[in-house]
């Protein structure tokens, strides 16, 4: 995935639709349409779930390693999260970060950690498809670090299968509350915690985003004249909506602290 220099006038650029967890900025005679990466922060209650699956789930291992690298690759290569990487730059984050996953660098390694395996259409050999990797973290919940499928497995609910053994798993050991982190920027991530029950922690700087996105999007409507009346009110609504959770959310902070509601500054 690239960022995007596109030539158009500044008319034009104003009334560009925008999506959420990307920059767009206007020099030269072009837009410049690059990542924000902002990282949303989430939990979900730790439930039973009912695991349903064409691929066989189970414990990740160390000795996974390196069919656990070449999966990242193969998943991440292509997203927002590493958006503007070469090749080679991509397959230096998967030394690092599987090896670091087993070797404890951002927690301990937990059980309830999965992968899932089914046979390789040519081969017929084992493959790893996906995973889900999950750490403990001190004094906060235990957190899915990663979790990805190869891309041709997408829309198989590979992902819901492993996040839900991991749930089970954790629920067997008494854990509740189960974190996970999203690039904003990544429809896909976003809408699969959604869908999977993720509540977004409470973030003024997300919030903020938010509101901005709102009043953008309200404004543009208005100048292409396309507004129906009740377009309007919907907008309005959304506007208002994020502008009075960011006044919420700044009262907290005032009183309790930045770090109440700006998640980042917890992490480890």
């Amino acid at each position: 995935m690239r960022s995007q220099h596109i030539p158009m006038t500044w008319q034009e650029y104003e009334l560009l639709p925008m999506k959420l967890g990307w920059k767009y900025e206007y020099w030269d005679g072009q837009t410049h349409i690059s990542p924000r990466h902002n990282v949303v922060s989430v939990t979900v209650a730790v439930q039973t779930r009912t695991v349903s699956s064409a691929c066989t789930i189970r414990a990740a291992l160390a000795s996974d390693e390196p069919r656990l690298i070449a999966a990242y690759i193969a998943a991440y290569s292509d997203t927002i999260d590493f958006c503007d990487w070469e090749a080679d730059r991509i397959e230096a984050a998967a030394q690092k970060d599987i090896p670091g996953f087993f070797a404890g660098k951002r927690g301990t390694p937990l059980p309830a950690s999965c992968v899932a395996i089914a046979p390789h259409p040519e081969t017929g050999n084992e493959h790893l498809v996906g995973a889900a990797l999950i750490n403990a973290q001190e004094e906060q919940a235990p957190l899915l670090e990663m979790l990805f499928v190869l891309p041709e497995w997408h829309g198989k609910g590979i992902a819901t299968a492993l996040a839900a053994t991991a749930l089970n798993t954790l629920h067997r050991s008494d854990v509740e509350t189960l974190a996970s982190r999203y690039v904003l920027g990544n429809e896909e991530s976003r809408a699969w915690h959604q869908r999977f029950g993720f509540i977004e922690e409470p973030d003024v700087m997300l919030a903020r985003l938010y509101y901005r996105h709102a009043q953008h999007d309200l404004q543009r409507r208005q100048q292409i004249g396309d507004l129906t009346k009740k377009d309007r009110e919907v907008l309005t609504a959304e506007c208002e909506r994020w502008n009075t959770r960011v006044e919420e959310l700044e009262a907290i902070a005032d009183e309790h602290g930045l770090e109440a509601v700006l998640p980042s500054l917890r992490w480890r």
